[in-house]
């Protein structure tokens, strides 16, 4: 579970009075948050219309964002975005969520639209965006302005190049992964270097920034490649009512609302991602099929799971525990009673 310390490593500037006129946000190499009022320069497209300078840590709690494909969700999600350059460009993406302390990587091979990214973006509905400063100096990025104009109402932050580094991406991943799952993450984003690069500016960012790091092996951190899903359209996705009622944006009389029953905002998410960007793949599929055919043959089975309200807690829980273990060893043979105490803290007995 992620810690919150209590100071920040920097403090709010004014924002702007009016909520077209966009404030921007940068963090520099040292670490530090700087706004400009140069629009050309860095650009973020959160407004605030109060007109007061703000003094103090930024809020960071969920909140609540509106997805364009209709909904809420109460969950803060810091997505960082960079790209090669090319006719066929290359786009890595890092979705970190702060709430449920889960991460999504991927890459895409996209075109001079940017159609797929886009659509990646609105299908996990990130909180805020992080792009390298090279995206706007000297000039805005096409991605940038394409990002800027299909999502208005995200913030946008640039990061200095320098924490967009794949070898930081990989020893998040060896500190942060489950420890069963390190190995099998090291080799799903081989290669891919983009994707690892973001997760080490996103993971940065919510250190620098928002004060927040997470004890090791915590997270769920997953690859998520773009081959073996289908993409929905924006149009075909309203028509279906597949995320909101067309009638009225309250109701639950869509199909995610009929089919969201799920317990945790980790479980809705994966369904609302599954009805958006539907797999492919026969093999997982016939997995599903098989799980949910069990389930509906044998319902204890299904009641014991569905007692259980916390389960990324229980998750957490159980790496905290692993983690105690070797604290408890290596204490083992002391003579102090500040170190006797804390050993008899971390026994499992």
């Amino acid at each position: 579970m992620a810690s919150r310390s209590l100071s920040s490593s920097y403090s709010t500037a004014p924002t702007s009075r009016s909520a077209h006129r966009a404030s921007t946000t940068s963090i520099s190499g040292n670490g530090t948050n700087s706004r400009s009022t140069n629009p050309e320069k860095i650009t973020s497209t959160s407004g605030d219309t109060t007109g007061r300078p703000g003094t103090g840590r930024p809020k960071t709690g969920a909140r609540t964002t509106t997805s364009i494909f209709g909904g809420t969700v109460d969950q803060e999600i810091i997505c960082a975005v960079t790209e090669s350059r090319g006719i066929s460009p290359t786009v890595g993406l890092a979705f970190v969520n702060i709430s449920t302390t889960e991460a999504t990587l991927c890459q895409i091979v996209d075109n001079q639209t940017y159609v797929k990214t886009i659509h990646k973006l609105q299908v996990l509905n990130p909180s805020a965006i992080l792009l390298p400063t090279t995206a706007v100096n000297p000039s805005k990025s096409k991605l940038y302005s394409i990002i800027e104009a299909t999502l208005p109402n995200l913030p946008i932050t640039t990061l200095d190049r320098k924490y967009w580094g794949e070898t930081n991406g990989a020893q998040y991943i060896q500190q942060l992964a489950f420890r069963e799952d390190v190995e099998a993450i090291k080799v799903a984003v081989g290669g891919n270097f983009f994707a690892t690069c973001c997760f080490a500016a996103s993971l940065k960012y919510i250190e620098l920034s928002l004060s927040i790091s997470f004890p090791f092996h915590s997270m769920r951190i997953k690859y998520e490649p773009s081959e073996g899903s289908m993409m929905i359209d924006f149009s075909t996705i309203q028509s279906l009512e597949l995320i909101q009622n067309l009638q009225s944006s309250r109701s639950k009389d869509c199909l995610f609302g009929l089919l969201n029953q799920t317990l945790t905002p980790m479980g809705s998410r994966v369904l609302r991602s599954n009805l958006l960007q539907p797999s492919t793949e026969v093999g997982v599929l016939q997995k599903r099929f098989d799980a949910v055919g069990e389930l509906t043959e044998n319902e204890e089975i299904f009641f014991a799971i569905r007692q259980e309200q916390s389960i990324n807690n229980v998750i957490l829980l159980k790496q905290s525990i692993k983690s105690i273990l070797p604290v408890f060893e290596g204490l083992n043979g002391v003579s102090s009673e500040l170190l006797l105490q804390i050993r008899r803290v971390g026994s499992l007995d």
